[in-house]
């Protein structure tokens, strides 16, 4: 099953790492029944305690600001944080920097923005996100993108108004 595949992974830099990792996803991918990474890990982490995700977010650029659409556009980097365990490679200390594609193979978060118009990852030279694997499995997933977000603009005081616009953020509940 192509899914379970990491030997297609070259930037891993520590081979004891790469090995722990390699078996676990075939150990997965032979005692799951599933056809992606993200039901096995959903089903897995449905199962226990809740998992807590850290998160920072930051503007890089506002790029504009439409009263007539009632939206804005903002460049920004979003970063996820959590804990999986079954990542562990042992060695507490190291910390593997992957390709964005990785995440492809993982649980990630769903996260979403709720008063989303129009979005799109960055892809200049390549796609713009980044994932960090700890020793402990703990992992950060980070990426750069630009959003445009609605916000209901009250303009009853133009030219002299203020305006409160939002980036809502959400997760799907996954059943």
């Amino acid at each position: 099953m192509k899914i379970w595949d990491l030997k297609r992974w070259r930037n891993i830099e520590c081979p004891e790492a790469y090995d722990v990792i390699y078996k676990r996803y075939c150990w997965l991918g032979k005692h799951m029944d599933c056809q992606r990474v993200g039901l096995v890990h959903n089903s897995l982490l449905l199962s226990g305690d809740p998992l807590y995700v850290g998160m920072d977010l930051t503007i890089a650029s506002f790029d504009a600001i439409s009263e007539v659409n009632m939206d804005y556009t903002i460049t920004l980097y979003l970063n996820q944080y959590w804990k999986d365990e079954r990542l562990e490679f042992g060695l507490t200390e190291e910390v593997l920097t992957l390709s964005g594609d990785f995440a492809d193979r993982i649980w990630v978060p769903d996260t979403f923005f709720a008063n989303d118009k129009n979005s799109f990852l960055h892809d200049v030279t390549e796609r713009n996100k980044l994932v960090r694997l700890g020793g402990d499995g703990s992992i950060t997933y980070g990426m750069r993108f630009t959003a445009t977000l609605a916000c209901m603009m009250d303009l009853h005081y133009y030219p002299l108004d203020s305006q409160n616009c939002t980036v809502e953020i959400e997760s799907c509940v996954t059943p």
